[in-house]
């Protein structure tokens, strides 16, 4: 999986700050702590550490796109319980039709 090769990585998600952390209280897969622009996800015993980063705007022609830099850190996990975490946050958090 493309998400295992790095401990530490970032993401570029479409969404506002606003909206993701709606998303977040409304998700019942992880438990979590939040203290501003930080998450911490327990998962399997471990902490699982996501920073807000900064928002943007996407551009596709005429359309305007939210964009939010999304950092991952892994130290503590392993590869398999990082994938294992990375499949249900994308599948939790994806946005869009389908």
């Amino acid at each position: 999986m493309i998400y295992a090769k790095n401990k530490v990585f970032s993401l570029e998600m479409g969404f506002t700050r606003s909206e993701f952390k709606t998303l977040l209280e409304m998700q019942d897969k992880f438990a979590y702590e939040i203290s501003d622009d930080e998450v911490q996800f327990k998962w399997l015993d471990k902490n699982v550490a996501l920073t807000l980063g900064d928002e943007g705007v996407r551009r596709i022609g005429s359309a305007k796109i939210p964009m939010l830099a999304v950092h991952f850190d892994f130290s503590v996990s392993e590869k398999s319980e990082q994938e294992q975490f990375m499949k249900l946050f994308v599948t939790t958090f994806h946005k869009g039709g389908g």
